[in-house]
């Protein structure tokens, strides 16, 4: 992982770190410390859940990855996109054949998810440069005033679904169904029972996006990876890339709204690719987009778990190619990247697979929310105290606060 504390001595680095070459670094995974192995476990444990209500567990590895590996919030807020895309993909396996109890419709709405994703990859590229240029003061500010509203947002949500499943339980015949999808026009059946062409449409899709990203990417090169083309990293040709791919991806959610969406909802599209776009942005600050994309998918008539299982989906494509980023980019080392991906993704599963057929079982999905609402207090609090004892570490030192990074 990328530090630029410098040293000359290895009682001038904090725990886990070692002074190499005049730079505080910190350690590799293995062999792993006691205080690493209960964080490995705390992650997959957590993400499980955290991804299950949709939002990957950024906010909370965040505080995970400072509490038990000693990260800065900077080399955190950059290393957390491992865990949050193989938080997704476990998840995702577990959802994705998975019915709603109230509609008997899938958990994961994949056309609509599919259609978000261009312009959330978009909002990812900025918001992972912003990540990296911002002072760590305006990094942290940010990311616990949307913690804070999102906070609010599930409260609310969680305090309605608990109503409506306590009036269940005195009425079992009665049942509340939401209000028409707005964004999805079709009643979808479990991926195993939808045809041939609707499998390959989807399919095809997921796989143009995410080969363009990377080719771009490979184009272009980074600091550490050299362009399979000779580009100058940060040159005039390493930007012209950049903003083609930009282009492209836009041009890809337009066609794709129009592809898989009716004509009469056509005026949705600006609200969609706005709100994919803001989503994608806090993707690259490490919040994982699903503080945004859960009210955007409740406020469309999704139910909860619909919502967050759709909101996975998202966070699962577009996590990937920051993912790919970050260790291109040599934010962090491989064997680091791929013990923690190794590590969300079983432990998401399995977490996830339990606590979602339980509540399922027991009709208490809302405590999904309940749960998110308090890793998200969790978070907020760890943040705020992590961020303390760093800054204090350093002397208190002012300027450390509000200096910028250079993007290249």
């Amino acid at each position: 992982m990328i530090n630029n504390h410098p040293c000359t001595l290895q009682s001038e680095c904090v725990s886990l770190y070692n002074c190499i070459d005049g730079i505080c670094t910190h350690k590799n995974f293995f062999p792993p410390t006691f205080s690493e192995s209960i964080g490995m476990l705390s992650i997959a444990i957590f993400t499980g859940f955290a991804s299950l209500a949709g939002i990957g567990g950024g906010g909370v590895v965040v505080s995970l990855m400072t509490m038990f590996f000693n990260y800065s919030q900077k080399e955190a807020l950059l290393g957390v996109f491992l865990p949050i895309f193989g938080a997704a993909l476990g998840n995702f396996l577990n959802l994705a054949q998975q019915l709603d109890p109230q509609t008997k419709t899938p958990v994961v709405k994949m056309r609509s998810a599919i259609v978000a994703c261009p312009a959330m990859i978009i909002g990812s590229m900025v918001g992972l440069i912003l990540n990296k240029i911002l002072p760590a003061f305006f990094l942290i500010s940010i990311l616990q005033y949307f913690l804070f509203l999102s906070c609010q947002k599930f409260y609310k949500t969680a305090l309605k679904e608990w109503n409506n499943e306590n009036q269940r339980k005195l009425n079992q015949n009665s049942v509340e169904i939401p209000i028409l999808n707005k964004l999805s026009e079709e009643k979808q059946l479990p991926l195993q029972n939808t045809s041939l062409k609707e499998n390959l449409d989807l399919i095809v899709a997921i796989c143009v996006i995410v080969i363009t990203v990377l080719l771009g990417f490979f184009l272009r090169g980074s600091a550490n990876f050299q362009s399979i083309i000779g580009i100058s990293y940060c040159g005039f040709f390493y930007w012209v890339i950049t903003f083609g791919l930009v282009v492209i991806l836009y041009y890809y959610f337009d066609y794709i709204f129009d592809r898989f969406q009716k004509e009469e909802l056509k005026p949705l599209k600006k609200e969609c690719l706005r709100d994919s776009f803001k989503a994608g942005i806090f993707n690259g600050f490490g919040l994982g987009g699903g503080m945004i994309l859960i009210p955007m998918y409740l406020g469309m008539g999704f139910t909860t778990i619909q919502s967050t299982g759709t909101s996975s989906f998202n966070v699962l494509l577009s996590s990937f190619q920051v993912a790919a980023q970050v260790i291109i980019l040599g934010y962090m080392g491989t064997l680091q990247a791929f013990s923690l991906f190794t590590m969300t993704v079983i432990g998401c599963y399995f977490s996830s697979s339990f606590i979602f057929n339980n509540l399922k079982k027991r009709d208490r999905l809302s405590l999904i929310m309940w749960g998110l609402v308090g890793f998200v207090i969790f978070a907020m609090v760890n943040l705020a105290i992590q961020f303390l004892q760093k800054w204090s570490h350093n002397g208190y030192q002012i300027f450390e606060l509000f200096a910028f990074q250079s993007i290249c």
